[in-house]
């Protein structure tokens, strides 16, 4: 287990391919600060280059899952001192937003599957960190909000564009537009979770569900995950058409001549990712 600026990296699974992410600062329930997302977005950009990884879990330590960003006890150390004379500087204000931002464009684009293992409060930046996630297992422990607009925002960093896609428009806007805490259970049947669980069966759960993305096929895997990303806005013959460039990838692979062979042959598979 690796200390990466306040984040701990632990290596789990049947062959080492599980990357368990947990936030680790408790005693703030585990709010972002710059630092901290800098080093998540180097961490998520490496990942691209990194077969032996087979799966992402995210979570945070004790009692919380993500509080937001801590914006009062983390000033961004990379954004150039304000104007002397106090005028306003929307490019500063906006190449900070760019480095909070671009972490989360880097965890989108991770072709892996992604878990959030959602322990407790997950609030605003926290809302829209577990909303890119493709999985979901949530604690009876867990409550939401998106916590911008109590503070004349909006949820920026994508929570905007995902939770729309995960929870309905309806159930998104009101969210959106009121501010007002959700419960576990009302967001699991609203389809934020995959499963819900009692806090003392949530790690148990989460790691029973990231040993079967495990198992899988890492090349299948992937390109099912970036095809579904980027054909949901196309027509059905153009999604086909890249689904026609993306076949052989699969087809002509050893895994899956492994698959057929273990199917054949009536025994578990062993996909290499090869």
């Amino acid at each position: 287990m690796a200390d990466r600026d306040l984040f701990l990296t632990e290596r789990r699974g049947a062959k080492d391919g599980i990357l368990w992410i947990t936030l680790n600062r408790p005693e703030k329930l585990n709010a972002l600060t710059f630092p901290i997302l800098k080093a998540l977005r180097e961490l998520f950009v490496d990942l691209r280059f990194d077969r032996s990884v087979r799966c992402v879990v995210i979570t945070g330590a004790g009692r919380g899952f993500c509080a937001g960003m801590d914006m009062a006890g983390a000033p961004d150390p990379d954004r150039e001192p304000p104007p002397e004379d106090g005028s306003p500087d929307p490019e500063g204000y906006r190449l900070m937003y760019r480095r909070e931002s671009e972490t989360f464009v880097a965890l989108r684009r991770l072709e892996v599957p992604v878990i959030a293992m959602i322990n407790g409060p997950c609030v605003g930046a926290g809302f829209d960190l577990a909303s890119h996630a493709d999985l979901a297992v949530g604690s009876t422990a867990a409550r939401y909000q998106v916590a911008y607009v109590k503070r004349g925002f909006y949820a920026d960093l994508g929570g905007f564009w995902m939770l729309p896609k995960i929870l309905g428009w309806r159930k998104a806007m009101e969210l959106m537009m009121t501010g007002r805490f959700m419960s576990a259970e009302e967001a699991h049947e609203a389809g934020l979770t995959n499963y819900l669980v009692e806090p003392d069966e949530l790690e148990q759960r989460t790691m029973e569900l990231a040993l079967e993305v495990e198992a899988g096929p890492p090349i299948g895997q992937k390109l099912g995950k970036t095809l579904a990303w980027r054909t949901s806005s196309m027509d059905f013959d153009s999604a086909m058409q890249w689904s026609e460039a993306a076949i052989g990838v699969a087809g002509l692979s050893r895994d899956a001549g492994e698959g057929l062979r273990a199917f054949t042959e009536k025994r578990e598979t062993d996909f290499l990712g090869r």
